[in-house]
């Protein structure tokens, strides 16, 4: 049975699996029963990687595919949505970071140490102090996974969302952001990061001294300079640099919406973690026309979405309990 849970728990770790399976997963390991195995499969886990190499993590990851999917296909069980939300993004967040931590480790010391995972809820932020005094500010439904103490010879974190860095400086311990997708280091600086799994694409934006980005698969690596951002589109593998309006990119620490040439799928992929309300809609009822549009801090959804609406000339909306409904004029 431990063995089995491992399989299922390394196989999401290396996004092996379709979006069906995924949910499935967070099912799994969300449910009460065996809640004691898995945790202790994910520990045992992330001891026995400690010593693989990805190559050996890739081979096992693929024998196990097909069947664990299988299995996971067999356990349905009804799930509450609102408790599921929220543990869907904080357990696949602890998972993806523990393991894919393994592949960027300075040694087994660095595996051992203990984590500390931070998550910030719908419509929040979260501000919070490193242990080495780098002062971080976290946007809605992002996770950042830290060690209790900085060890070895750099000090890493792991992120899935957004967040702003301002490093305490150690010209002798690099700090290092990653991602599932790619990394970036810093000695002193202030810098944005954002790396939403569901977003098409992930970037970051120096905003004093400097920082290199890396990706994971690269030997290459990029410097950026104060202004600049690095942008890398997930799905047509472009990356740009750019110098975007800092204000722009920083509102979200303000509280503040900004939506530049973006289509309304996109919008609402991101009114759903400033607003702790769920978007009901069919697909062909949002075009694909883009939109630009800023919001102020305690913009209430209805005020959005009575903008939205008039501007896109074509949706109207309804808002009952915690659900807006979005249709066809």
């Amino acid at each position: 049975m431990e063995n089995y849970f491992n399989k299922i728990i390394e196989l999401f770790a290396k996004h092996d699996v379709s979006t069906s399976s995924q949910n499935e997963f967070y099912r799994w390991l969300t449910g009460e029963k065996f809640s004691g195995e898995k945790d202790q499969a994910l520990r045992n886990l992330w001891n026995n990687m400690a010593d693989s190499t990805p190559a050996e993590v890739s081979y096992e990851t693929r024998q196990s595919l097909n069947e664990v999917r299988k299995k996971i296909r067999q356990r349905p069980r009804k799930v509450n949505t609102k408790r599921l939300l929220f543990w869907q993004i904080s357990a696949a967040s602890l998972l993806i970071a523990l393991l894919s931590t393994l592949y960027f480790a300075a040694g087994k010391k660095s595996a051992n140490t203990d984590l500390i995972e931070q998550y910030t809820p719908i419509a929040e932020m979260t501000y919070l102090t490193l242990p080495d005094g780098t002062k971080v500010q976290m946007n809605s439904t992002a996770t950042l996974l830290y060690p209790e103490q900085f060890t070895g010879e750099s000090r890493s974190v792991y992120l899935i969302g957004e967040a702003n860095f301002k490093v305490a400086k150690n010209k002798k311990l690099p700090f290092i952001v990653k991602s599932n997708d790619f990394q970036v280091t810093a000695l002193g600086t202030e810098f944005n990061m954002k790396a939403y799994p569901g977003d098409p694409a992930l970037s970051t934006t120096l905003l004093s001294g400097s920082v290199e980005v890396r990706f994971n698969n690269l030997a290459s690596a990029l410097i950026l300079k104060p202004n600049e951002q690095f942008t890398y589109n997930k799905q047509t593998k472009e990356e740009t640099i750019s110098r975007p309006d800092i204000d722009e990119v920083t509102a979200w620490q303000r509280g503040e919406l900004v939506f530049k040439s973006t289509t309304l799928k996109e919008i609402i992929t991101v009114l759903e973690r400033k607003y702790p309300y769920s978007f009901v809609y069919a697909l062909n009822t949002l075009k694909d026309d883009k939109y630009t549009f800023r919001f102020k801090d305690k913009t209430s959804l209805r005020e959005v979405m009575d903008i939205i609406a008039e501007v896109s000339g074509h949706i109207k909306y309804r808002i009952e309990n915690d659900k807006c409904y979005i249709s066809p004029l």
